[in-house]
């Protein structure tokens, strides 16, 4: 069937209240994974943690909002709690929580912990250690009891390559550099830069100084020499440290799961999870952990997070549900939303029609989707798709996901857009030529049905983005912005701008553009081509009937006004990028990477 079956969206809905969301769809999505001591499964994701019964796909047992995504976890030695580095466009912390209590105390603040937070807990759980992201690289240590700063240590240049760091019982750090680092507890640093520690990103050390790293490389240290020794069989991407320190679980996305025992220096657990043909999705966090009677893991392919007995690596006893990849489009119809997911072009299935009372959901039975969009009385999509052989196709198909028409594509991937009554749709395709500075995109639109496009734009360059209103197309390549009218394709505007763009949009009126570009958003008036910078790392742009919104990288969404710019609010509810804005019966939606989508209240 082109349309089956897909586990149901969670649809958790918030008392109303000025500029929140009211409504949002999914549990986010999960990063890292711990085990208490009592053998409970905790899952840091995009909204906080939940305590999970492992035996069972059930729904959590306890929530804890933490006021930000949960990126990076590690198992208290206590066996009761967990220290989470958090994620918010507001400010970053690193909190501990005991999930059975929901008792919650904050640590340290800190306003930018880089693309990935670098942290370890000491053996004994007394202090933690991270790599604070300054003027300058420093090792920072903290009380894991009250917070306290216990000093810092500059660190050369090169520890940015580090996404990890060991702490050995007397508190002296490993970390990757060129080679590797040592950082001893005095603050001297040593350096080690032989063959053998290229590459290696130390997440455990032992009493006698060896350690592992995250990809299983595993490094002795006898009679004052650090030897290479025997670790995993197969390579890894990221690892955690059980409460009692016995196991080390890595993980590879999309290929194993591993548990290292750690006294009888052996793999105990592995297993192979499903991968992809294509563009593998991946995101940060650590995406396995192990306890003495379970292993659990994040399948990156659905955002689902698996559980094993660990002594049955066939097959996982149970899953858990209700997490998201993220959404890049939104598109509405009725009582119902599609949604592109931020599932990249693979052979694994993207585009998911939610019911938005019930949250009852079915995937169209379509792979390598590139593009999609929707009529807005639901009767039409129009997929872009890509095979294996990276050879792009454009149809059109029915409600129930039957192909109605088929256009040839002539090029390498693009963008499409529709109007507003969907009553035309267009495309943006790019051509690569053997010579960059001659690749071009193609810029179409036309009605459904039809033969032939209105018009046919012509632009160099490879980086696109299309828009279209009922009376208008916008299309950007590189810096230049053109703006059409719909009827003959008459120009409108043609202009460039300093930078390229993520995405573009058209006001109502066809009056204003807006550019997500890549440095900062920009609003630009179409009669006289006058622009309005807006604030910086956008991702996504939309109006409503009065304002215009931009939703950036660290998950912020602003509220301007128009034509002035002027900011007039910023709106919470995300961790991560805003990649799709929607504005549908008076209300905005907005759907992130951090794997929700959310319906906001009254604007003003």
């Amino acid at each position: 069937m082109p349309w089956t079956s897909y586990f149901p969206a969670p649809l958790p809905r918030f008392p109303a209240a000025p500029r929140a969301p009211t409504l949002r769809i999914f549990a986010g999505k999960p990063h890292a994974l711990a085990f208490l001591a009592d053998g409970s499964l905790i899952v840091g994701a995009s909204h906080g943690l939940t305590l999970h019964d492992p035996t069972a796909s059930a729904p959590p047992r306890a929530t804890v909002e933490l006021g930000g995504g949960v990126e990076w976890m590690a198992a208290h030695p206590d066996g009761e709690s967990v220290v989470a580095a958090i994620r918010d466009p507001r400010g970053n912390a690193v909190v501990r929580v005991w999930p059975t209590s929901a008792r919650v105390v904050t640590l340290l603040r800190e306003l930018d912990f880089g693309y990935r937070f670098c942290g370890g807990l000491s053996p004994d759980g007394a202090r933690l250690y991270w790599r604070r992201n300054a003027a300058s690289w420093m090792l920072s240590a903290a009380d894991v009891a009250t917070g306290s700063a216990l000093g810092e240590v500059e660190l050369p240049g090169d520890t940015g390559m580090a996404t990890a760091l060991a702490v050995r019982p007397d508190y002296t750090v490993y970390m990757r550099s060129e080679g590797l680092l040592v950082v001893h507890p005095d603050g001297r640093l040593e350096s080690h830069e032989d063959g053998m520690f290229l590459g290696l990103n130390p997440f455990f050390a032992d009493a006698q100084g060896g350690m592992m790293g995250v990809d299983g490389k595993r490094i002795a240290f006898f009679d004052g020499e650090f030897d290479e020794r025997d670790g995993l069989p197969h390579d890894a991407d990221s690892a955690t440290i059980s409460h009692d320190r016995t196991r080390l679980t890595f993980h590879a996305p999309l290929e194993r799961v591993q548990v290292w025992d750690v006294v009888a220096r052996r793999v105990i657990f592995s297993t192979e999870q499903p991968g992809v043909w294509g563009a593998g999705p991946h995101w940060r966090g650590q995406g396995a952990a192990s306890s003495a009677a379970h292993v659990a893991a994040i399948d990156y392919t659905d955002a689902s997070v698996s559980i094993w007995n660990i002594d049955q690596p066939s097959q996982p006893s149970a899953t858990l549900t209700g997490y998201s990849q993220g959404a890049r489009r939104l598109l509405f119809h009725g009582a119902t939303l599609t949604v592109h997911t931020c599932q990249p072009p693979n052979t694994r299935l993207s585009v998911l029609e939610i019911d938005r009372a019930s949250g009852a959901a079915k995937i169209l039975d379509e792979t390598g989707v590139h593009d999609v969009v929707r009529t807005p009385d639901g009767q039409r999509l129009l997929v872009m798709r890509q095979d294996m052989h990276r050879r792009f196709t454009l149809r059109v198909l029915d409600a129930a996901g039957v192909d109605v028409e088929s256009v040839p594509v002539k090029g390498n991937g693009g963008a499409l857009a529709l109007t507003p009554n969907g009553a035309i749709w267009g495309s943006l395709v790019y051509s690569r030529a053997r010579d960059p500075s001659e690749t071009a995109c193609q810029v179409q639109w036309r009605a459904f049905g039809a033969a032939k496009a209105v018009k046919t734009l012509k632009l160099k360059g490879i980086m696109g983005c299309i828009a279209l209103c009922d009376t208008a197309v916008a299309a950007m390549v590189g810096e230049e912005l053109v703006v059409a009218a719909l009827a003959k394709g008459k120009s409108l505007l043609s202009i460039r701008l300093p930078d390229c763009a993520h995405a573009i949009a058209l006001s109502p009126d066809a009056m204003h553009v807006a550019a997500a570009c890549r440095d900062v958003a920009r609003l630009v008036r179409i009669a006289t081509g006058a622009v309005v910078e807006l604030g910086p790392a956008p991702r996504s742009v939309c109006f409503g009937d009065v304002w215009l919104f931009v939703g950036h990288e660290s998950g912020a969404i602003t509220q301007h006004r128009v034509p002035s710019g002027e900011q007039v609010a910023a709106l919470y509810g995300h961790t991560d990028e805003v990649c799709a804005l929607s504005w549908v019966d008076g209300a905005l939606w907005s759907g992130s990477a951090d794997g929700t989508i959310v319906q906001w209240g009254d604007l003003g």
